[in-house]
């Protein structure tokens, strides 16, 4: 396998198939990744919609701020989304590019491995 360019990290509890979800660097994402290459997937060569195992993909940062008095505080928090592709993409900022099809090199990768008994 190559080098990465970001420290992608993936979930202790989720080493199957299914609901997929990590971080790569100071991001966090979630993935739906199949067992086999489906049509509305991510294409890994150019991110484009097509042939592959990823169906669902969010790259993500939340950001939490307390707010009102010290006597009664609230916490706000904000979800901001960089990428997000649910069988199309309706967000995929050009500045994270390069780490959306990295992080979908890496799972397409992960998830094709077969073990031979």
């Amino acid at each position: 396998m190559s080098n990465y360019n970001y420290e992608i990290k993936i979930d202790s509890n989720c080493n199957k198939f299914g609901y997929i979800r990590g971080n790569i660097d100071n991001y966090a994402w979630f993935a739906l990744v199949h067992k086999e290459a489906v049509e509305n997937g991510i294409n890994p060569e150019d991110l484009s919609k097509g042939v592959g195992r990823i169906t669902r993909l969010c790259l993500y940062k939340d950001h939490s701020d307390f707010l009102g008095n010290p006597h009664m505080p609230s916490l706000s928090v904000k979800r901001y989304i960089f990428a997000n592709y649910h069988r199309d993409w309706s967000v995929l900022n050009r500045n994270y590019y390069d780490m959306v099809k990295e992080l979908i090199t890496y799972l397409e990768r992960r998830y094709s491995l077969r073990l031979v008994k």
